[in-house]
């Protein structure tokens, strides 16, 4: 996000990229809210963390030291713009798909909020008859992810990394089980990493019938915790919670 002034009291849509990441950045982004009408999430970053939520799964001041060095700069845990206000709408994608914009914009503009259609990028990458990267051995999230991309890193031979975010009904658990069981976690873990899909797939395994997630010998239920990267051999699911 970028500090630029609001130079009209109300807005009917404003658009946000990026997440906020000072404190002037939240501070703009809550005065943007106040002032329109609707407010729409625009791209990666601001849907899903982007890149920058890479730095979540690490050790954040290391992190930080070995890109500023020296220079003091803020440094807090990436979140997705609905962290801080309500969001109506949210065009996702990195980048974003120009052809999809308009068109949504279209519909938002006739006719209110539209509707993105829920198929997985694997329907696209099917019906459009590229090959199978799964079924060749590599780790693709194609058959979460929402579509709408027209597969575009699929035609490039490029795997699926997730940054359109989840679609309704994707069979989450169905694929970290193959992934798990086929590739190192921390591949699998990078992967997911990369676009900032790595907290939202994990929320949807705990929500989808308890991720892999097993009971322990006291009946208790399990709860996911997110892994630093550097902990690829610890189990997905770690912490006990009583009923």
């Amino acid at each position: 996000m970028e500090d630029k002034p609001m130079l009209a009291e109300h807005y009917d849509i404003c658009f946000v990229e990026g997440n906020p990441v000072t404190k002037e950045n939240l501070k703009l982004l809550r005065e943007m809210r106040r002032r329109s009408k609707l407010l729409i999430v625009l791209g990666n970053c601001a849907a899903l963390g982007g890149v920058w939520e890479i730095k979540n799964y690490h050790l954040k001041k290391k992190t930080i030291k070995y890109v500023y060095q020296k220079l003091k700069v803020e440094n807090p845990t990436i979140k997705e713009v609905n962290n801080f206000v309500k969001v109506d709408f949210t065009i996702p994608c990195c980048p974003i798909v120009g052809d999809e914009f308009i068109e949504l914009i279209y519909q938002l503009l006739e006719k209110g909020i539209p509707k993105i259609p829920q198929n997985p990028v694997c329907y696209e990458c099917q019906t459009l008859g590229y090959t199978c990267l799964l079924q060749e051995g590599m780790i693709c999230l194609g058959p979460i992810t929402l579509g709408g991309c027209k597969a575009v890193c699929l035609k490039s031979r490029q795997p699926c990394w997730g940054c359109r975010g989840l679609c309704e009904g994707a069979k989450v658990k169905n694929l970290m089980k193959h992934l798990l069981s086929n590739f190192p976690r921390q591949e699998v873990y990078q992967t997911m990493e990369v676009f900032g899909a790595r907290d939202t797939i994990i929320e949807a395994l705990a929500k989808e019938g308890k991720p892999g997630l097993k009971k322990n010998k006291a009946g208790s239920k399990t709860s996911v915790k997110l892994l630093p990267i550097k902990s690829p051999a610890l189990p997905l699911v770690i912490k006990n919670k009583s009923k």
